[in-house]
């Protein structure tokens, strides 16, 4: 549980009044208010801008300019001012009007597993509007199953859960035991992971990301090669109305037997799919993450 805090109260009330405010208008309108609320964001708050242009400096070095990077915070903020508005709004998403909002590129990969009688890993990212992916295909009347940490603010937890147990999407926090894993797994449904983050308390490994080695999230690859469960990619990329899905192929991942060996390999797999994505869409990732943290030789200091 969260701990009690003064301020966390304040924002939680401050929202709900917006929340109120957002609901009541159309998701077109809202959209606008919510960019509008990402530019506030953006000149406003000065830490996690600086860390984004950081991480872009780290990414992409001089092949962008200062101009065009900070061009892509920009629009960072504002899709999240979008994505909170969407989220607000996730009640009035429906099986009639889902289709008219989200399109889904590239389906039929989980479809011939599903037609199999497989389950599998979901692999995506902080990219786009995940809350609103997950929600997407539980309005679809699919089986929904995400990993996910446990919010910092009981109230908002309190909230988000109502609305993702009305869309049929169900959330295994990080903290939570295997056993329920192993549940999903017996009954040959998908679960979705989106290993993107440095997390000092989630097992991981070293790979390359944009030319830099970044602590990362070896969940998916230990989950295959334990279960053997195949590995598909799934990412939102907001449109100028609405979004667009977009499912990759079937993983092609590494079978050796040796553990660490693939475990390694297929982390590196999928953080390069990743990256790919990034480079594609830069505008979409949460760039104010600070990715490269944790760096070989001081997780060594910590004896870790």
């Amino acid at each position: 549980m969260a701990k009690f805090k003064p301020r966390r109260v304040v924002i939680f009330w401050l929202f709900r009044c917006a929340s109120f405010f957002i609901f009541i208008l159309p998701i077109s309108l809202g959209l606008r208010f919510g960019q509008l609320l990402g530019k506030a964001a953006f000149c406003l708050l000065k830490g996690p801008r600086k860390t984004a242009l950081d991480n872009l400096d780290i990414a992409f070095s001089s092949s962008k300019s200062a101009k065009e990077k900070e061009h892509i915070v920009r629009e960072v903020f504002e899709n999240l001012g979008k994505n909170l508005v969407e989220v607000v709004s996730l009640v009035k998403f429906n099986k009639r009007n889902i289709d008219r909002y989200i399109a889904c590129r590239g389906f039929e990969t989980i479809e011939r597993l599903l037609e199999q009688g497989k389950g599998g890993i979901v692999l995506s990212a902080h990219f786009g509007n995940w809350e609103l992916m997950a929600h997407y295909f539980g309005i679809k009347g699919y089986k929904v199953n995400v990993i996910a940490r446990r919010m910092r603010m009981d109230h908002f937890e309190n909230i988000l859960a109502r609305v993702r147990r009305r869309h049929g999407v169900n959330v295994i926090h990080r903290d939570a035991s295997t056993k329920e894993v192993l549940v999903i797994i017996k009954r040959n449904e998908f679960i979705a992971m989106m290993p993107d983050q440095d997390m000092d308390s989630v097992s991981g490994v070293f790979v390359d990301f944009f030319g830099r080695k970044a602590y990362t999230p070896n969940g998916p690859a230990v989950l295959n090669f334990l279960t053997k469960l195949p590995i598909v990619t799934c990412f939102m990329v907001r449109k100028a109305f609405g979004h667009e899905i977009l499912v990759g192929r079937q993983m092609e991942l590494a079978s050796t037997g040796d553990r660490a060996k693939d475990i390694l390999e297929n982390t590196q797999r999928y953080t390069r799919i990743i990256e790919d994505h990034v480079r594609r869409f830069p505008t979409q990732w949460v760039w104010f993450h600070d990715r490269w943290k944790t760096q070989p030789e001081s997780r060594n200091q910590r004896g870790t």
